[in-house]
């Protein structure tokens, strides 16, 4: 279970951490990831001209032995990132190919 955890929190990790790397296409806004006790959030704060951003664009918590998605604001989506963990291995390595998951 630990190992599973472990391995759950350093995903988790990585995928924050890859999104907080991203620059805003306008304003002055800065990108900043958050991990606390199992919750992960990337958060935006600045300025779009006069305005004042501040947003969670991304939840993401680890219960139960599960990923939670609370919240997703992100372009792509981060399940999309969280199915390429994923490898179907009852498919043949050929076929794993034309799934939107890992293939190996």
């Amino acid at each position: 279970m630990d190992n599973q955890l472990n391995q759950y929190r350093a995903i988790a990790q990585s995928i924050i951490d890859e999104y907080a790397r991203y620059k805003p296409s306008h304003g002055n806004i800065e990108l900043q990831a958050i991990a606390d006790r199992d919750s992960y959030l990337l958060i935006s704060f600045g300025w779009n001209g006069y305005r004042r951003v501040h947003s969670t664009i991304l939840h993401l918590r680890i219960a139960e032995s599960k990923f939670w998605v609370e919240r997703d604001e992100t372009e792509e989506g981060v399940t999309q990132d969280l199915l390429l963990c994923i490898v179907l291995a009852f498919y043949h390595p050929e076929d794993r190919k034309v799934t939107e998951f890992a293939v190996a």
